[in-house]
Formats: structure tokens, sequence, C-alpha cells
């Protein structure tokens, strides 16, 4: 039976060992290119290059400026890398490649390379700015180089028809600026600077809105810090208090706001300095006040000190609609905004287009009690640095959304602060989810020397949305970690120009998020 046994084996071994292995044919289709160089462009031209694909007769290369709805440039090559020329200037392009082989059908699919932004052109013009602009007026402004500046010409944004041509005297040329007014409010126009007939530069801008409803302008009074604070409880609720660019205003003592108000800088196109609110105390909101909203608009606000220094430290039940920091800078507080003891409802809570450093361990928006609630929380095209904590709540919320920000030194690295932090177990639920989009997160604060940090903490049932976020090489994670976030090869010192002092101009033109990511006024 042995005997028969192993013959039996023994056959089976020889069928197999003779079976001829089956062929598994050929790939149905090429593979898709894959990015060499990261994509290039220090002009009115993208470089892009590609691994070389075995089997490839030659690549079909394509830009786009609308995701591929419609094609700016094609081409059909034999190399694997190719300079796309005469595009336009200052516009963000998407790259794809295919392979193509011999044998059509095989050809690979489109791979997307990315996208990148082509450079400005290059000018003495500067681009307006918030403070270089009001409802009937721009100062524009440039760098004396080369031939002398003779003209300005304001374009219609819509239909290029010129507005206004303003001859340049000597005087203009040696104050290397020229107010240019009789325009309209909310409307966008294209500024163009000549000299003789050469184009020394051109930029697009907008008038702000005309100012209307109840204006309280207190610019005409000057060396009377308190005029501000006196103020306040005399004025009518939707009053918009407009401040003197550069002057200081303080508020001595405990401020309680009971009406809608808006803290606005006048304009003031000579001098673009902020004017700054002084807060050796704090604004409390009146107990059983019911406001539509409060905003800050281009001022500064600023502490006294770290250790009990808030814009907000609301005490109190109230019910706000919005509280709004716009085009601001705050700094050296214990919290820009905490809620505590009582129920203060804030249906929305935000902050866009800010520089905010040195606050302490109560952060930047801190709900700080479970009774206490900010339905909606958005934090956008703002630079946080030397920052304890960014978002915290004890109680739900309906939407987070942290959008085109730069962090750096933020939160403290004590491996147990966090980005946003829904910190109570049954109220810590977002029911529209958290989104981070499009942000770089550089080192954590130090804490005794140590420097690691958590990104999100909330209820399993939140929804964590991200895209598009980077952080660098020395940023210590502790965990809790943004789903596809991109860990770069190099240092915070290495992408930023000088991050210590709080400049976050980017500065690596190798860096793949350097036009997409990160509060825009620092990308390239």
């Amino acid at each position: 039976m042995k005997k028969l046994l192993f013959i039996s084996l023994a056959a089976m071994v020889v069928l197999f060992a003779c079976k001829k292995m089956d062929d598994p044919g050929e790939a149905p289709r090429l593979f898709r290119p894959v990015i060499k160089d990261a994509l290039e462009s220090n002009g009115n031209w993208i470089k892009v290059s590609w691994q070389a694909v075995t089997g490839s007769a030659s690549y079909t290369a394509e830009i786009s400026v609308d995701s591929f709805r419609t094609i700016a440039a094609s081409v059909k090559i034999d190399t694997n890398v190719h300079l796309f020329e005469n595009l336009y200037w200052e516009k963000v392009y998407q790259v794809r490649v295919k392979a193509n082989a011999a044998d059509t059908s095989k050809s690979s699919k489109f791979a997307d390379l990315g996208a990148i932004k082509t450079a400005r052109f290059p000018t003495i013009l500067n681009v307006p700015g918030l403070s270089d602009v009001n409802d009937n007026s721009v100062k524009v402004s440039w760098t004396n180089s080369g031939a002398a500046v003779t003209e300005i010409k304001i374009l219609l944004a819509t239909d290029s028809s010129v507005v206004s041509t303003t001859a340049l005297n000597a005087t203009d040329i040696t104050n290397a600026y020229k107010i240019i007014s009789g325009l309209s409010g909310s409307t966008s126009y294209i500024i163009f600077l000549y000299s003789g007939a050469t184009v020394r530069g051109w930029a697009n801008f907008t008038t702000k809105a005309p100012l209307t409803g109840a204006i309280i302008d207190l610019r005409g009074i000057t060396g009377r810090a308190s005029v501000l604070q006196d103020t306040i409880p005399i004025v009518a609720s939707g009053s918009i208090i407009l401040l003197k660019r550069g002057e200081t205003y303080n508020i001595s003592s405990t401020t309680n706001i009971n009406k809608t108000l808006t803290f606005l800088a006048g304009a003031d196109l000579l001098n673009p300095n902020k004017p700054v609110i002084y807060m050796p105390a704090n604004f409390n909101i009146t107990s059983g006040s019911t406001i539509d909203s409060i905003v800050f608009n281009d001022v500064v606000l600023r502490g006294s000190d770290y250790a009990s220094k808030y814009v907000f430290n609301i005490n109190t039940a109230c019910n706000i609609g919005k509280i709004r920091f716009e085009n601001c800078v705050a700094e050296i507080f214990r919290g820009v905004l905490r809620t505590q003891s009582q129920p203060a409802i804030i249906t929305n809570l935000e902050m866009n287009n800010c520089i905010v450093d040195s606050i302490s361990n109560y952060g930047i928006f801190n709900i700080d009690v479970a009774t206490s609630r900010a339905d909606n929380i958005k934090l956008t095209n703002s630079t946080i640095y030397k920052v304890e904590k960014v978002i915290t709540s004890r109680n739900n919320s309906i939407s987070v959304l942290v959008e085109n920000c730069t962090f750096n030194e933020a939160p403290a690295g004590n491996s147990s602060s966090y980005y946003v932090d829904y910190s109570t177990s049954g109220t810590n639920n977002v029911t529209n989810g958290i989104t981070v989009n499009n942000c770089i997160f550089g080192i954590g604060k130090s804490s005794s020397g140590a420097f690691t940090v958590r990104d999100v903490r909330a209820n399993a049932a939140t929804t964590i949305n991200a895209s598009n976020n980077y952080r660098t090489s020395d940023h210590l994670s502790a965990g809790n970690d943004l789903p596809n976030i991109i860990t770069y090869t190099k240092t915070a010192a290495q992408i930023w120009q000088d991050p210590a002092t709080g400049n976050f101009k980017i500065i690596d033109n190798t860096f793949p998020g350097r036009s997409t990511s990160g509060d825009p006024r620092w990308r390239l």
C-alpha cells in the first residue's frame, strides 16, 4: 500500500513538473507616468518632468486653468520633460501627462501631476493692500527703479475701459506713490503703471463698500486714550465706531457690551498703521443681552500681559449672533475669547485674515463651560504662532472650519494640546464635522523643552475632513493626526523666511504647497 501511494505521488510530481506555467500575457495598458521633479515656475512658464514609462512611444502633456474642463495647452512629445511657455502671469495651472503606446488602445490614462502658480509679472508696482484702498480712492505705490515712471491708468476690470489717466510729476516720483480718487465703491479696477509707452506693472484691486448706517467717527479726537471706552456705553446699537489709524485706545476696566457694534479703522491712505485697542482689562457682555453682532475690523488688539487678559472673558448668560475678527492683529493675551460659568450662546464665531501671536493657555477660542456654546467656528486665512491652544470647546458645535492658515509654535508642546479640541465626553460632537484644508503646521510651542502636539480631538461620531495640509519635518506629533496630512522633508526654518519673528513668507521653491497652502499672504 505504501509503495502504491509513493508511485501515485511521484506521478503527480511528474505531471506538475511537466505542466507549462500559464503565460500572464501583456498588461492591458501602460502605467500612468509618475512625477519626477517638483513642478517649477519662475516666470510665465511651467517646467514638468516625469519618470519614463517602459513601452511608451511618446507622451501627451496638458495644462489647464479650470481642472481640465478646458485645455490651455496640449503637446505630444517623445521626452519625459517639457517646458510650457508664454503662459498667463500669476495664474494657477493644473498639469497632467499620459504615456502613449504604439497601439493607442494600450496608452495609459492621464496622471495628474499637481498644480502650480506662475510667477508675478516682473514689476516695480506694489499690489494695493487693504489699507491702500477706501470706497473711492486707491494709493498707487511703486519702487523707483530703471526708467522714471510717467503715468498711471485705472481701468474698469469688467471691460478694461479706461476710467482715468494721471500724469506723474517730480514730487510724485520722489514720493513713489500717488492717490487716485473719484472711483466708485465696491468696484473692481486694474492699475497700469507706465514709463512712457512701456508697461512697468499692473495690479487688480477692489474698492471698499461705502459705509452706511450710524457712523461714530472718533478720528478727530487724538491724545485721549479713554475716548473709545467712554463712547461704547452711549452709542446706539448698530453703530460703526471709526478709529484713527496709528492712535491707541485703552480699555482700562471691564467694559460690558449689550448692543451690536463694529470697531473699524477709518480710511487714511497715507497712514497704513492699524489703530491699537490696548487692553489692561477685557470686554464682557451685559447679562441677558441678545446681540446681533460684534465685529472688530482692521485693528490691533493688544493685552497688557499673558496672565489674565482676554479680549472677551464672558461670564454672563447672553445670546450673540456673530463675533467676528477681520484683518486684525491679536497679541499678548491669556486668551482671545473665553466663555465661563454662565450659558453664553454664540451662533457664529469667526476669525479671518488675522495674525495672532503670544497667546497663553486659553488660546484663541475657548468655550470653557458645557452650558455655553459656539455653533459655527471659522478660522480662515490667518497666521497663528506662539499660541498655547487654538480652538477648545467643552460643548457641542454644528461646524468647525480651519482653512488657509499657517501655524507655528502652536499649540503647546506637552503632548496633550490640540489645534482643535472638543474635550468633554458627552458634549464633544460637531454635527456637520470638522474641516481643515490648505494649512501648514510647523513646530509646537516649547513646553519645558518639549514640542510634541496633537491635531484634533472630538467624539467618534464627528467626521473630520481634511485636504492639502502639510507639516514640517520638525513637527512632532503625539497622535490624533488629520487624515491625509503630508509631512514635508524640510523644517519650519527652511520653508519660511523668519518664523521666529513672524515672517512666514515661503522661501522654498520646491515646497509642493507653496502656492496653495497656508495663509495666502505668505504664498509664492
